[in-house]
């Protein structure tokens, strides 16, 4: 028996895990910013102020890290109500989080960011 310690290697479980708390947090704080946003409707100048920054290239990278961060939060977390429900979920794990979260978060939220971005990518800002 070895008493040196290990290299903690990560699978796929501990990425989509860590990965969700991170999401998560990133939803949380846009909710807390969109909660200051829509109280600033009372004073209309501020509020155009602050719309007019959300049109920054800083923050409409940002809107797409929001997007995927979303998208990723909410099928992984549908992933993990599949792998809760159904007997054979855990087995299936890997392939869950690959098929099932990874590419349809890449495949929808690449073509939003896109969106997000073609103000920018067009000239037009």
């Amino acid at each position: 028996m070895s008493t040196r310690p290990t290299l903690y290697r990560g699978r796929s479980g501990q990425w989509a895990f860590v990965l969700h708390r991170i999401t998560g947090f990133g939803v949380f704080f846009f909710l807390l910013l969109h909660i200051v946003d829509v109280a600033l409707i009372s004073n209309a100048h501020r509020y155009n102020e602050v719309h007019q920054l959300y049109g920054n290239i800083v923050l409409r990278v940002f809107e797409c890290g929001l997007l995927l961060g979303l998208l990723y939060h909410a099928l992984n977390g549908l992933r993990i109500i599949a792998i809760d429900l159904f007997n054979e979920g855990a087995r299936h794990e890997q392939a869950l989080f690959w098929w099932r979260v990874i590419f349809p978060t890449l495949a929808a939220g690449l073509p939003g960011c896109y969106i997000i971005l073609r103000p920018w990518i067009d000239g037009h800002f």
